[in-house]
């Protein structure tokens, strides 16, 4: 149960928040948001259902604080992660991330359980407050909010964490923390596979 800051927190976010007001953001939240990545990742042109959902993302009112996101990463994009602090990294994709880290966490249970990746290992990435993000809260997801396709990324910090499974030891998690990166610094290295030209 949250308490009463982060309340405070999610009312802020949900009284500030525009996304129900457009049909290609409340349908990327109730279930888009699949097709809409993968279409972005893959960098083929977007059709209608994604392109609208870009132009609507422009509406949507800036989130200025952490957040949090949990996610797979492959055993080439922990390489990237593990070659050192301060390399730039960026996601074709949109980043879905959320004000409260125990909902982050629940979000990710749901996508690993509806879509596993052979090898993969989790990912928990804390963005502070100089990553550009937008507010995607609704009645559905209040603390929701996104890394916008291709915003470029610094890596800050990075923890490997011992997993833990039931019968005995898992593969482990990784936490990295961004910050912000500027544009004019060079290429930088797709997120998820190590792939120069993101």
């Amino acid at each position: 149960m949250p308490g009463p800051l982060d309340l405070r927190r999610i009312d802020r976010l949900v009284r500030r928040s525009n996304a129900e007001l457009h049909t290609a953001i409340t349908d990327f939240v109730d279930g888009g948001h699949r097709h809409v990545g993968a279409m972005l990742r893959s960098a083929v042109a977007p059709d209608a259902i994604v392109q609208r959902f870009l132009d609507e993302l422009q509406l949507m009112q800036d989130y200025v604080g952490t957040s949090y996101r949990v996610s797979q990463v492959s055993c080439a994009g922990l390489a990237a992660l593990q070659r050192g602090r301060g390399r730039h990294f960026a996601d074709l994709g949109v980043q879905c991330a959320f004000v409260l880290p125990r909902n982050a966490a629940a979000w990710a249970i749901n996508a690993v359980q509806a879509q596993p990746r052979d090898g993969a290992y989790q990912l928990f990435s804390i963005f502070d407050e100089s990553v550009p993000q937008k507010n995607l809260s609704t009645a559905l997801l209040a603390d929701h909010v996104i890394v916008p396709p291709r915003t470029p990324l610094r890596l800050t910090g990075l923890r490997i964490m011992g997993g833990r499974a039931a019968l005995g030891p898992g593969r482990p998690r990784i936490i990295a923390h961004f910050a912000s990166a500027d544009p004019a610094c060079g290429i930088p290295y797709d997120l998820y596979n190590d792939e120069r030209g993101a």
